[in-house]
């Protein structure tokens, strides 16, 4: 606010102020105690920020890059055992169709030789050779396991 002798000396010459003109003057006297420089303050903490930040931010980013490049490489692996795994299950659908599986207990029973109903035509029955796939060993992946 005005000082007490503005306010007196405005009431002497007849001047009527108003409250913004008063708080407006007080805003002004009080001011200039308050001048600062607001981009020094910036700039020193910009400095520090950078200074103490910065370098973790740097490391936190390195660290999640390793972290990525490792879920990269399980994602390859569970890859490649779901296609050994594809692989496999083709091949025992396939042998249970050469082999034809046992569907009943009676299909059960024959594939035993002393309960087999012997027929008087002997079956012809072409064994295909069994070929293994390649797949992938444990320990070539996990060295410790």
């Amino acid at each position: 606010m005005a000082s007490v002798s503005e306010v007196k000396e405005a009431e002497r010459e007849g001047v009527v102020l108003t409250t913004d003109e008063i708080v407006e003057e007080t805003a002004l006297d009080y001011s200039q105690y308050f001048i600062t420089d607001s981009t020094k303050d910036i700039r020193s903490e910009s400095s520090i920020s950078l200074n103490h930040c910065l370098p973790e931010i740097t490391t936190k980013m390195n660290q999640i890059k390793e972290v990525f490049q490792q879920i990269d490489q399980l994602e390859a692996f569970v890859s490649m055992v779901k296609d050994n795994v594809c692989t496999m299950e083709e091949q025992v659908i396939q042998a249970e169709k050469d082999l034809g599986g046992m569907k009943s207990l009676k299909g059960f029973f024959n594939s035993i030789p002393l309960f087999a109903q012997k027929s008087s035509v002997p079956k012809t029955t072409v064994v295909k050779k069994y070929c293994q796939p390649e797949i992938f060993e444990t320990k070539d992946y996990f060295p410790d396991s």
